[in-house]
């Protein structure tokens, strides 16, 4: 399997990787253990505005304000990644700037820059495929552990919880995947965009 190669901006090779491209690197595992970890602090957000959102809009008895907060509630994941990357690199760049990324740059202000926005989004999007992802294989699971989707998973016995442990495991794969992929992506445009200069 071919190894991925990192450009200097020169067009020069920077260095060689020692993973294999199709694995995913150990940033791309940290950063879907993150954000899994942090899932919980933007579901506990999102519950917050849905829960808003449908009070507000039962007592205007509005569809329309309801619809408002659902694409709200849809879409907050965006927001609360793209302002904690912001203010996790004010903090890198105010006392750790030796480890803070060249495409980040200096951060300053409270408004995020394109890059946390695009974390934002692509976290939002890591978020979603993964859960969809494992759903899909965890379905095809379900008759091993003589389960369906009527019962709850309060009721689950021990063996059965076995099933979210696997869920897990399926979607921090996927993320790790995923995060791999816009890795790639990313580099292949700065060895092209270095070529042609």
């Amino acid at each position: 399997m071919p190894k991925f190669n990192i450009l200097q901006s020169d067009g020069k090779k920077l260095q060689k990787s020692r993973w294999p491209v199709w694995f995913p690197y150990p940033t791309c595992w940290l950063k879907s253990l993150i954000i899994s970890v942090f899932l919980r602090f933007i579901i506990y957000v999102a519950e917050i505005i849905a829960k808003t959102g449908y009070r507000l809009a039962d007592f205007i008895n509005s569809i329309e304000l309801f619809v408002v907060f659902s694409i709200i509630t849809i879409l907050s994941p965006i927001i609360i990644i793209a302002f904690t990357h912001h203010c996790l690199h004010l903090l890198f760049s105010r006392f750790m700037p030796e480890i803070q990324a060249p495409e980040i740059g200096i951060t300053k202000g409270l408004i995020p820059k394109l890059m946390s926005w695009w974390e934002g989004l692509y976290g939002w999007l890591v978020i979603v495929l993964s859960t969809l992802i494992s759903i899909f294989i965890c379905t095809f699971l379900l008759p091993f552990f003589h389960l369906s989707y009527l019962k709850a998973v309060e009721d689950y016995t021990d063996y059965e919880q076995n099933i979210i442990i696997i869920f897990g495991i399926i979607w921090l794969i996927q993320g790790a995947l995923l995060y791999q992929i816009e890795y790639l992506v990313r580099h292949w445009l700065l060895s092209v965009y270095s070529q042609d200069k």
